[in-house]
């Protein structure tokens, strides 16, 4: 792109050829250096170097980068260089350093999908107990056997939560616990071991628990906080996809917030 904000061309960039040819000869090198010194550690590491290369520049598929890599591998083998229980040992290595970048790639591709449904499903609530009682089923639903929470701040700088019967019903004590202390530091916070009298969580039965604020506009409006009845049941993976659900869950969030408080002044003052 050569017009607009430069940021944007860094991440729309084409895939350019050359960084595949770069690696295939960086392989290339690698294997003859390795068969002229006879050294299997060096064969290997400029192996997986390519491999790594050639699947992040993205132009070929997996299935060719592997390809290139085996031959490569094969070819060392039948020259004589490499033994056959080498060769085995670097496809083997391949294969399973290929399954974790595909895993964690679906996996990247699985939270995605699932945050753009998240955020598509809510969008439809109209008003603001429906969008939190409607967010809190979508998650809980990501996160079977789990208790959700979602609290929200009010103009006097308290908390409570949408949709519970009775204001006394809803407010979230200021009980210094992790709701709180996540919306007074705007930062977010898991615990694999609740302790009753620091975390202060609002399921009895909780043993851990992830919380994040809710941020839009510059503001903080609230707090998503997931517990557990199980101990160990979160990890920093999970806070950072809670992060995503709570980004996509803010907007909106904040937008009835502010239609809600512009209906309640409207009313005062008639």
């Amino acid at each position: 792109m050569k017009s607009g904000d430069p940021n944007f061309g860094r991440v729309f960039r084409r895939r350019k050829f050359w960084p595949q040819i770069f690696w295939v000869l960086l392989l290339s090198a690698g294997c003859a250096l390795s068969c002229v010194f006879d050294s299997t550690p060096l064969f290997m590491a400029s192996m997986l170097s390519a491999f790594l290369g050639l699947t992040e520049s993205g132009r070929w598929s997996h299935k060719t980068n592997l390809l290139i890599c085996a031959s490569a591998a094969v070819i060392g083998s039948v020259c004589g260089v490499f033994s056959w229980f080498e060769t085995a040992s670097i496809f083997f290595l391949l294969v399973a350093v290929g399954g974790f970048m595909l895993y964690y790639r679906d996996s990247g591709k699985k939270i995605i999908g699932a945050a753009d449904r998240f955020s598509s499903e809510i969008s439809r609530e109209k008003g603001l107990d429906g969008l939190v009682s409607s967010a809190a089923e979508k998650i809980r639903e990501m996160t079977p056997g789990d208790e959700v929470f979602i609290t929200v701040a009010d103009k006097a700088g308290g908390m409570y939560m949408p949709g519970r019967t009775g204001r006394q019903g809803n407010t979230v004590p200021r009980n210094g616990g992790a709701a709180w202390k996540v919306f007074a530091s705007g930062r977010s916070y898991f615990t694999p071991r609740v302790e009753s009298g620091k975390d202060l969580p609002f399921y009895r039965d909780a043993r851990s628990l992830m919380s994040v604020p809710l941020c839009a506009e510059g503001e903080k409006i609230g707090v998503l906080q997931i517990e557990s009845a199980a101990p160990d049941a979160f990890s920093e993976e999970d806070l950072q996809k809670l992060e995503l659900m709570a980004f996509v869950l803010s907007h909106p969030l904040y937008v009835k917030l502010s239609a809600e408080t512009t209906d309640k002044e409207e009313a005062r003052s008639k």
